[in-house]
C-alpha cells in the first residue's frame, strides 16, 4: 500500500489528508418584523423561494444518501457472521493483533504482538503458544471428568482411568507406602537394595552383569539406558517387523522433571566455558538430589545412612556418568538420507571389540548375549541370528555402539551397579512420598527452565491423559464427532489433495513418470481424524486395555502394570506387519505423518479452537488446514520423498528431478539459515529445519489454492465482525499467522534452536509469507519490504 498503513478497522488511510473547506452559515430568514420589511416583501419571497428550493435539494440528496446507507448497512449486516464461532474468532484475533504494526513489516506481530498479554503463561511450560493453550483445555476437560461420578455403566478402562486419577491424588496414601514399591522394582530388575558401592565387604573383586539388568530395565520399565532398541517395520519392506539397535531413544514413562533438561545437557556441555556457573549450580542441584535420595532410601531400607565420603563420591560418579553418557548419545545429525547398516550380530561384535582393543581396553560387551536374553521367553519368536535376523543400525549411530562399548568396558562394576541403581530408584522416586516430590521439585529449579507447579489435579489429569489418553477420551469427546466434523474434516483433506494435485501437475522441475508416482503416494495416503472409530465400542476398548489392573489407593503399581507390558508387547511383533492405524491417542493436541505407514494422523484434540470451528472455511482453512497441507506435504519433502506409496525406503523419483529438488532446497536452506533472533544472537540451522520449513511452505499454498477453489464453488463467504475492511484472503493469513502466537524464554529459545527441527514460530510465520507472492498481493505489499524482501522467492511445492 503505498505511503499508508492498516488502521485497527483495517481502513487503509494516507500519511497526508486534505482539509475539508468550511462553508459559511446559512442566514436566519424567518426573522423578526421590522420597518424595511413592506419596502423589501417582493424580494423576500424570491429570495425565501431559492432558499426553500435548495433545502428541497439538500433534504432529497440527504435522504438518497441516507437510503443508500441503510441499504449498504443491512446488506453488510445480512453478510456478517454472528454466529458463537465467529465472535469467539473475532474477539481471539482482535485481542491478539497489534494494528499499529505494519502486516508488511512483520506479519507476526502484526497477528500476535498482544497474543502474550491475553494469554499469559502460567509458568507449567518453558513456551507457551496456541498448543499449549489446546493441551490446557485437554486437561481441564479430564481433570472435571475424571472429578465426576464415574458410575459402573462406564466401560471397565474408563473407571480404571478414574481409580488410576484417584491413586495419583491420594498422598496420604503414597506416604504410608513409602518407597515398597521401588523396593520390589528393584528386586524384578536385578538390583540390591542398596548399591554394593556402599558395602564394605562387597566392594572387592566385585562383578556385575550389566547385561542382565539392561535388559530387565527395558522388558520391566520399558527404559532404554545404556542401549536403545526397538522393533518396528522394516524401512525397506514394511511387510515385516524387524530389530533396531543404536543410540537410547525411550526414557523411563514414568513422571520425570529431567526428562528435556537431560537431553539438552550435551549442548550446553559445549557451552560449558560460557556458562560455567550455571552449569556448577546444575551439577550441584543434582548431586544434591542423589545424595538425598540415597539417604532417605537408606534410613527406609536399612536405619542407616552412608558415610559422607561415599555419598559425596557416589553423586559425583552418578553425575559424571549421567553427562558422559549423554554427550556419548549426542547424534546431533542432518542426515536426511536415513540409511541403515544391516549387521549380521558377529559382525557388530567384531566391530566393537576392535574399537575397545584399539582402546587397550577388555571388553565387557557381548551383542548376541544382549539380544538373546532380550528375546528369551517372547511368545512365537525364535531368534535366527546366524541366518535370516539382522540388526538395523542407523548410519548415524553405527559409530555409539563400538563407542558405548569401549565406555561400559571402561567403567569399573561397582560404578555401572551404582548408575544402574540410581536410573532405577530415581524414575520411580516421584510415584512415592510427597516429601520425596517436594524436594526434587525444589532442587530441579535449578535444572529445568519451568519452575512452577500446577495443582497436583491437573498433573495427575494429564497423567492419567499419558497412560490411558485412549480411555478418557471415550469420556470426553463429542459423540456426534464421527457424523458432524469427521465428514467436514475429510473434505478439507480432500480439497487440499487436490490443490496438491494441482500444483505437482503444473511443475516444470517434475518429469512426467515421477509426477504419476508422485500423485500415486498422495492418493493412497490414508488418514486418520479425531478418534478411532472403535472407540465407542465398549467390548474393543476393553480388549485395547486388556490384562491391566488398576486399584484406587496403588499409585506406582497401577503405573507399572501399563509399563510392564510395553516392551514385551513390542518384541512379540518381530514376526508381524505393521497395521496402518492409530498410532497416538486422540488427546494429543498435534498432528502426525508417519512416512512408513503413508498416513496423516489429526486427533480431535487438535480439532478445536483457535485451530477449528473458527465460524467461518477462510479461518478454518488459513488455521487447521495449513496444518493438514503441512503433514500432507511432509510425505514429500527431503526425507518423506524417499518413502513410497507403501511406506518403503526407496528411490522412486528419477535421478534427474532428485538433482533438481535438491537444487531448490538450497534456496530454502540459505534463507532459513540467514535468520538470526537478536534476544539470543543466534542463527537457525537452516538444514536440519529444511524438512519442516518445506512442510509449512507447501502446507500453507495447499491450503491457500483450496480455499480458493472453495470459493469458486461456494462463493463468498460473510465477514468477520470487526474484520469488515479486510478481504477474506487476508483473513485467511491472519488465521495462518495465529496459530503460532507464543511466549517462549531466551534459554528455551536457545534450546530450541540447537536441537529443534522446528524453527521458533515467529520465523516460521515470516519465512513462510516471504515466500508466498499471495500474501504480498493480498496485503499489497511493496516489493522492498520485510515481508515482500526484492531476492528469489524459495518455491518447491
Amino acid at each position: 500500500m503505498e505511503n499508508g498503513t492498516v488502521t485497527e478497522n483495517g481502513q487503509v488511510y494516507s500519511v497526508t489528508s486534505k482539509n475539508t473547506p468550511t462553508t459559511s452559515s446559512l442566514h436566519n430568514f424567518v426573522g423578526v418584523k421590522s420597518r424595511s420589511a413592506v419596502y423589501k416583501k417582493k424580494d423576500i419571497y424570491k429570495r425565501l423561494s431559492i432558499v426553500l428550493a435548495v433545502l428541497l435539494v439538500i433534504l432529497f440528496i440527504a435522504f438518497i444518501v441516507a437510503l443508500a446507507e441503510y441499504i449498504r448497512a443491512s446488506r453488510m449486516s445480512a453478510k456478517l457472521c454472528v454466529s458463537e464461532e465467529c465472535l469467539r474468532s473475532a474477539a481471539n484475533l482482535k485481542l491478539s493483533m497489534d494494528f499499529s504494526v505494519n502486516p508488511c513489516d512483520d506479519f507476526y506481530k502484526f497477528t500476535c504482538g498482544r497474543w502474550s498479554t491475553e494469554h499469559p503463561n502460567h509458568g507449567w511450560y518453558p513456551h507457551f503458544s496456541s498448543f499449549e493453550t489446546a493441551d490446557e483445555k485437554v486437561a481441564i476437560s479430564v481433570m472435571e471428568f475424571l472429578n465426576s461420578n464415574i458410575s459402573s455403566s462406564y466401560p471397565l478402562p474408563v473407571r480404571q482411568a478414574k481409580d488410576l486419577y484417584v491413586s495419583c491424588m491420594d498422598t496420604d496414601t503414597l506416604d504410608r507406602l513409602g518407597y515398597t514399591g521401588i523396593i520390589k522394582y528393584l528386586q524384578k530388575v536385578h538390583l540390591p537394595l542398596i548399591p554394593s558401592f556402599f558395602n564394605e565387604t562387597e566392594r572387592a573383586n566385585f562383578k556385575f552383569d550389566w547385561i542382565k539388568v539392561e535388559v530387565a530395565l527395558k522388558k520391566v520399565l520399558a527404559m532404554d539406558n545404556f542401549i536403545g532398541l526397538l522393533v518396528d517395520a522394516d524401512i525397506y519392506n514394511r511387510s515385516r517387523n524387524v530389530i533396531y539397535m543404536g543410540a537410547p531413544d525411550s526414557p523411563c514413562p514414568l513422571p520425570s522433571p529431567f526428562k528435556s533438561a537431560i537431553k539438552e545437557k550435551s549442548t550446553k556441555k559445549r557451552d560449558a566455558e560460557k556458562n560455567v556457573e550455571k552449569e556448577k549450580r546444575k551439577a550441584e542441584a543434582y548431586k544434591r538430589i542423589v545424595k538425598e535420595v540415597i539417604k532417605r532410601f537408606s534410613l527406609n531400607v536399612s536405619s542407616t545412612v552412608p558415610n559422607k565420603v561415599l555419598m559425596d563420591e557416589a553423586a559425583n560418579v552418578i553425575w559424571n556418568m549421567t553427562a558422559d553418557l549423554t554427550e556419548l548419545a549426542d547424534i546431533n545429525s542432518t542426515n536426511s538420507d536415513l540409511q541403515f547398516y544391516k549387521f549380521k550380530i558377529d559382525e557388530l561384535q567384531k566391530l566393537s571389540d576392535a574399537y575397545v582393543a584399539k582402546n587397550n581396553l577388555s571388553s565387557k560387551v557381548s551383542w548376541r548375549r544382549y539380544v538373546t536374553l532380550m528375546f528369551e521367553n517372547v511368545p512365537n519368536v525364535t531368534l535366527e541370528l546366524n541366518s535370516t535376523d539382522y540388526i538395523y543400525v542407523p548410519l548415524e549411530e553405527v559409530n555409539y555402539l563400538p563407542e558405548v562399548a569401549a565406555y561400559l568396558s571402561s567403567v569399573s562394576d561397582l560404578y555401572l551397579e551404582l548408575y544402574m541403581w540410581w536410573i532405577t530408584a530415581y524414575s520411580m522416586i516421584l510415584s512415592t512420598t510427597t516429601e520425596m516430590t517436594d524436594l526434587v521439585q525444589r532442587e530441579s529449579e535449578q535444572i529445568v527452565s519451568s519452575t512452577v507447579s500446577r495443582s497436583r489435579s491437573l498433573d495427575c489429569a494429564s497423567l492419567v491423559i499419558n497412560f490411558m489418553g485412549v480411555a478418557v477420551s471415550y469420556g470426553i469427546v463429542d459423540k456426534t464427532f464421527m457424523s458432524s466434523t469427521k465428514p467436514k474434516v475429510d473434505i478439507m483433506l480432500n480439497d487440499i489433495k487436490s490443490a496438491f494435485t494441482e500444483r505437482v501437475q503444473q511443475l516444470s522441475w517434475m518429469d512426467k513418470d515421477t509426477k504419476h508416482a508422485t500423485l500415486e503416494k498422495s492418493k493412497e495416503m490414508v488418514s486418520f481424524i479425531g478418534f478411532p472409530e472403535w472407540l465407542m465400542d465398549e467390548e474393543v476398548l476393553e480388549e485395547y486395555y486388556a490384562n491391566i489392573t488398576m486399584r484406587n489407593d496403588t499409585f506406582l503399581e497401577n503405573m507399572m502394570s501399563m509399563v510392564t507390558q510395553f516392551t514385551p508387547t513390542e518384541l512379540e511383533s518381530l514376526r508381524d506387519e505393521t497395521e496402518r492405524t492409530w498410532k497416538t491417542d486422540p488427546t494429543t493436541v498435534n498432528a502426525y505423518n508417519y512416512f512408513s505407514d503413508n498416513s496423516i494422523t489429526v486427533p480431535i484434540a487438535i480439532l478445536t479452537h483457535p485451530f477449528y470451528h473458527l465460524g467461518l472455511e477462510v479461518l478454518n482453512y488459513g488455521a487447521i488446514g495449513s496444518i493438514l497441507g503441512h503433514e500432507l506435504t511432509h510425505g514429500f519433502d527431503n526425507i518423506g520423498r524417499r518413502f513410497d506409496k507403501f511406506g518403503n525406503y526407496k528411490q522412486w523419483w528419477s535421478n534427474t528431478t532428485i538433482e533438481t529438488f535438491e537444487n531448490k532446497s538450497q534456496c530454502f536452506i540459505k534463507q532459513y539459515g540467514n535468520f538470526t533472533l537478536s534476544s539470543i544472537e543466534q542463527k537457525v540451522d537452516g538444514q536440519r529445519t529444511l524438512g519442516e520449513n518445506l512442510a509449512d511452505n507447501g502446507g500453507l499454498h495447499h491450503a491457500y489454492l483450496a480455499y480458493k477453489n472453495v470459493v469458486k464453488k461456494m462463493g463468498e463467504e460473510p465477514k468477520l465482525p470487526g474484520f469488515q475492511a479486510f478481504s477474506n484472503m487476508q483473513l485467511f493469513f491472519i488465521a495462518y499467522g495465529s496459530i503460532w502466537c507464543e511466549s517462549i524464554d531466551p534459554e528455551s529459545l536457545k534450546s530450541q534452536l540447537e536441537n529443534d527441527e522446528h524453527c521458533p514460530s515467529s520465523l516460521r510465520v515470516i519465512g513462510t509469507l516471504q515466500n508466498s507472492h499471495e500474501f504480498s498481493e493480498a496485503f499489497k505489499c511493496p516489493l522492498g519490504s520485510n515481508m515482500n524482501p526484492n531476492k528469489e522467492r524459495c518455491r518447491i511445492w
